[in-house]
């Protein structure tokens, strides 16, 4: 009991920090635990805002792509950074969920609606073999005035061809699906356009348009919609996936053709006229 006396300030934060996460698990106030698969689905179809919570050390170390960095002891005086964010999806991060949902519960008070945390942290993450990486986030605040999309990056993947569309694909950052098809294309030496429809949200809605669905990726080859991963995976056990991109190389090279053929002869009559 002594000891309890004499050290009450360490025990009143701890029964404090209890209360904090029984009322993040419970109760009106509950934040809701997402598993790293759900908080993925967001990102792609919601266009979720991570937020890691960490320290700076253990964000150094290695955080999901994109995410804000804003340590929890310091977001009520830094919560104004995710007001742009308010009417998206804002997931919490740590390394095991308890300070993320603290974090959430915050936000919460604050007027956010609709929080999120990610159960298990980055522990869990990471088990789900998921990617991490330690560079700094490239996120921009969310739109401006113009109501432009806030996010900046390249459409196409370096080593992509940007004007060769015989081989088309969308994709978002954080997609392992993605990940996995692009690395079958690259396998099969053929050029491809990249599409990250996470950065452009005009080119979801083309997207949806043209596949008729909203999960990523889509894949395109010629005038032929393959599907998402596991179709193009499935094109390739069968054999199928080789002689489909030859035709439709075969088919752009020959349009490219014409196209040359038609420029050349507008050039003569330009000429003689």
């Amino acid at each position: 009991m002594n000891f309890v006396l004499e050290n009450w300030p360490l025990f009143l934060a701890l029964v404090v920090i209890i209360v904090l996460l029984i009322r993040t698990w419970v109760g009106p106030g509950a934040v809701q635990r997402r598993l790293p698969t759900e908080v993925v689905r967001m990102i792609n179809h919601d266009d979720a805002v991570l937020v890691d919570v960490r320290t700076d050390k253990e964000y150094q170390q290695g955080h999901i792509l994109d995410a804000l960095h804003i340590p929890v002891g310091l977001l009520e005086n830094r919560i104004a950074e995710l007001q742009p964010y308010k009417d998206r999806p804002i997931v919490f991060v740590c390394r095991t969920g308890a300070r993320s949902s603290v974090a959430a519960y915050k936000a919460k008070k604050q007027g956010f609606e609709h929080v999120h945390n990610l159960g298990g942290g980055m522990m869990a993450w990471e088990s789900a073999n998921l990617p991490v990486t330690t560079g700094p986030s490239t996120r921009k605040p969310a739109a401006d005035s113009a109501g432009q999309p806030g996010l900046e990056g390249p459409e196409v993947e370096p080593g992509a061809s940007a004007d060769r569309h015989d081989v088309l694909i969308y994709t978002t950052a954080l997609c392992p699906y993605c990940t996995r098809a692009v690395k079958l294309l690259k396998s099969k030496g053929v050029d491809f356009t990249e599409v990250r429809v996470d950065i452009h949200p005009d080119r979801r809605v083309e997207m949806e348009s043209r596949a008729g669905s909203s999960s990523v990726p889509q894949i395109f080859i010629g005038d032929h919609h393959v599907g998402g991963c596991d179709e193009l995976y499935a094109l390739e056990a069968d054999d199928e996936l080789g002689p489909l991109l030859e035709r439709a190389t075969a088919e752009e090279t020959a349009a490219e053709a014409q196209q040359g053929q038609r420029n050349g002869r507008q050039n003569q009559e330009k000429e003689t006229s």
